[in-house]
């Protein structure tokens, strides 16, 4: 048995305005369109329609283009750092470790008379 999407009442998506004035029914109809395609063809099909789409890009875009987007997304990635970095506090100092090995006969504690 195949699970088949229910559409709501003829015409009623064109007299609301359609998926445009309702993104929640627009994203359940996709949800379902996906696991049924899903069901259908298997998840190696996305894999495929995946690898088609990258390939078609870089024949039209070129290689380049790749470099691009990667060297942007490096760009926004460090410029959100930076941000985040900015609006963290300041942390407290900690204080200084005592480096070496600690004593076997630590010295007797001397008082002053």
């Amino acid at each position: 048995m195949s699970e088949e999407i229910m559409a709501p009442e003829t015409g009623s998506t064109e007299r609301e305005g359609g998926f445009a004035a309702n993104p929640e029914l627009a994203r359940e109809a996709g949800r379902k369109g996906g696991e049924i395609v899903k069901k259908r063809y298997g998840a190696e099909f996305y894999k495929e329609i995946g690898r088609k789409g990258g390939e078609t890009v870089k024949r039209s875009r070129g290689p380049e283009f790749y470099a691009e987007i990667g060297r942007k997304g490096g760009e926004m990635r460090g410029i959100r750092a930076a941000e985040a970095r900015a609006l963290r506090p300041e942390p407290e100092p900690k204080p200084k470790r005592k480096r070496g090995r600690p004593r076997k006969n630590p010295l007797p504690e001397t008082t002053q008379e």
